[in-house]
């Protein structure tokens, strides 16, 4: 049993992380947060710290005995996202922690992103891999339970119908919707990482997926679900390119992404824990939908 730090983990997809594993029972898990109350938290046995990111000692201090800190910070502010965690992993250096997994989630950050919030993404993964620590980085796609927005089965995680709503049975789809696209449940991006716990050396890419399919797909088997047809509607990569150069906001860049094959990525983290089991989109689509 080791100690594993949450940063981030009181909700969203660190929840969902933070219930997983301790869920595993074979871990002391600490979650690092702004504010000290989450009973509900403490309650299934994880230990709350209130760390400041600007205050380098309370952190060191925070991750003492800690073998292995995953990141789950998220902020509207690339910089803020930069800057709190090159602060986590400056202070999990001194501390002596062995492994280290940045914000990553969704697809991994590139260069000059043309997901504009992704950008905050590469300058902390290149300073976990000068660190000399170990570390991965996790890629899972599409958040499944985006297709629940309207039931429980959202989660954790913000309310948001994205290209598709189920609850409402329409579709906006980038490009022909042929693109393939990884599509991960939030519950199993939690199990995966903490089977990826035991793993004797991480890949340094993580990438996992309930299932690889196509928004078309998509629409198809929800139509079976819900029993009726969907309205569809097909936006050209003319159309997006007009909608980002008019208004670049973080869902129109996504789309435009997925259009561009960008979220078609290889699940190897499927082959090295094949005991992790998934949900496919039509499991995950009965259970909130029927």
């Amino acid at each position: 049993m080791v100690r594993i730090a949450i940063a981030g983990g009181t909700g969203g997809i660190g929840r969902h992380i933070v219930e997983a594993l301790l869920a595993t029972k074979k871990h002391s898990v600490v979650v690092l947060s702004r504010s000290i109350s989450h009973p509900a938290l403490s309650a299934q046995g994880a230990e709350i710290i209130s760390v400041d990111y600007s205050n380098h000692a309370s952190l060191v201090s925070a991750l003492i005995g800690v073998h292995t800190v995953i990141s789950t910070i998220w902020s509207w502010e690339p910089e803020t996202m930069t800057t709190s965690q090159v602060a986590l992993l400056n202070a999990a250096i001194e501390a002596g922690v062995k492994r280290f997994a940045p914000s990553e989630w969704s697809v991994i950050g590139k260069p000059n992103d043309p997901i504009e919030l992704y950008r905050s993404k590469p300058p902390v993964a290149e300073a976990v891999a000068k660190s000399g620590m170990e570390y991965t980085l996790f890629e899972n796609g599409i958040f499944m339970n985006y297709f629940a927005t309207g039931t429980e089965g959202i989660g954790y995680l913000v309310k948001a119908k994205f290209i598709v709503d189920v609850e409402h049975c329409t579709a906006r789809l980038p490009g022909t919707g042929d693109d393939k696209v990884g599509f991960t449940a939030a519950d199993d991006i939690g199990k995966f990482v903490a089977a990826s716990l035991e793993l004797p050396k991480w890949p340094e890419r993580s990438s996992m997926a309930g299932e690889i399919l196509t928004y078309n797909d998509v629409v198809a088997i929800a139509e079976k679900i819900r029993g009726r047809k969907f309205e569809v509607t097909y936006i050209s990569m003319e159309e997006l390119e007009k909608v980002l150069q008019k208004d670049p906001q973080l869902s129109s860049q996504g789309q435009m992404e997925i259009a561009r094959g960008r979220f078609a990525y290889k699940p190897n983290l499927n082959e090295i824990l094949p005991d992790v089991k998934p949900m496919s989109v039509e499991e995950f689509l009965k259970k909130w939908w029927t």
